[in-house]
């Protein structure tokens, strides 16, 4: 039987791709679950068009189902968005099914393809193309000079302990960033490194500049920062307790396209913030949810200890719940997910609305 235009025309299918560094592996299928086709494509603007025209000549495309979308997937998710493809994000194959059926490029792009026509892959992808990817580039690199300045001040002060005493001496009663200061104005003999004195203080020197290049670079990230995030969500960040950093945090859970989240409850358990049903039988309880955004679950407790200290809502809230029996942490985990809910609808107000830049 030949295969005419009219019957590709007619086909349905969805796509399943398996991501990598330098190549995507592609997999069509229809919607009874048959693979149709298999094919690696590079991962170049003129390979997405390839694998985007080799699925569309297999038929009129349903969906297409994506791994690592945030990653390695990250390019293709927004050329096929933009070519006004409904993209998914797959979750990577758990260890048991690999067991059990092996692991290939072109096994894992026709399991993708199946987790779509079987309703697994639901998640939209995070729109990487707008102001909210910004923030998280520049949040990215202020963390890691954050966590590189911590590093350096904690072995500015190891050294300062072990130092020779007339170099410690110099540091006695200073606080550890006026240490670093302090450090930075050292001058070493560098003809005589074999003295651990000099040694000591060309290591305290590199630190003590380390430590000053480093906040330079914090401090213009986060001026950076906040130009972005009070100009994508200027309601957010009028809320009392959260700053630049919390709410560039939030963002950056949400993403910009923030109707991928349907309710408030989904943004609550993204965030880690709602608790997780653990009933059996007679028992009807609830545990602590360790999943979610970690990063996001600290902002929300960063909001409310400082909130606790200043807000008489939050205190109100937190004193009710001390009446009620509950201990304090019991009292701040119930405030993140009531804290949640109203960063929802913040986030709602905001990136809906056409303030945000691309």
């Amino acid at each position: 039987m030949v295969t005419t235009k009219k019957d590709i025309e007619a086909t349905i299918v969805v796509a399943g791709i398996d991501t990598h560094k330098d190549t995507h592996h592609a997999a069509v299928l229809d919607l009874i679950g048959r693979v149709l086709g298999t094919q690696e494509f590079p991962t170049t603007p003129t390979g997405y068009q390839d694998l985007l025209d080799w699925v569309a000549g297999y038929g009129l495309i349903d969906r297409v189902g994506i791994e690592l979308t945030g990653s390695y997937g990250a390019g293709l998710t927004r050329y096929l968005t933009a070519a006004g493809i409904t993209v998914l994000e797959v979750n990577t194959t758990d260890k048991a099914t690999r067991a059990r059926q092996g692991k290939n490029d072109q096994i894992d792009a026709i399991s993708a393809g199946q987790k779509v026509l079987a309703g697994m892959a639901t998640a939209t992808p995070k729109d990487t193309s707008t102001a909210a990817e910004s923030v998280r580039i520049l949040m990215l690199v202020r963390d890691s000079a954050v966590k590189a300045r911590t590093q350096a001040l904690n072995q500015i002060k190891d050294l300062i302990v072990t130092a020779p005493a007339p170099l410690r001496e110099q540091f006695v009663g200073l606080t550890l960033p006026a240490s670093a200061t302090k450090a930075g104005q050292l001058r070493p003999d560098r003809t005589r490194l074999a003295d651990p004195a000099q040694a000591g203080k060309l290591a305290l020197k590199r630190l003590g500049d380390r430590v000053h290049e480093l906040t330079i670079e914090i401090v213009e990230s986060e001026k950076q920062l906040d130009v972005l995030v009070h100009d994508a969500v200027p309601t957010l960040v009028s809320r009392p307790g959260i700053g630049t950093l919390t709410a560039a945090q939030f963002l950056i859970t949400a993403g910009a396209n923030i109707n991928r989240i349907p309710t408030d409850a989904a943004f609550a358990h993204l965030c880690g913030a709602a608790p997780l049903p653990a009933s059996s039988g007679k028992t009807d309880r609830h545990r602590l949810n360790r999943f979610g955004d970690r990063q996001a679950n600290r902002a929300l407790h960063i909001v409310i200890i400082g909130r606790m200290r200043y807000d008489d809502e939050t205190k109100a809230y937190i004193a009710k719940k001390l009446a009620e029996g509950k201990s304090k942490k019991d009292a701040i985990r119930a405030l993140k997910r009531f804290l949640a809910r109203r960063i929802f609808h913040d986030l709602i107000t905001d990136l809906r609305t056409p303030h945000i830049t691309t």
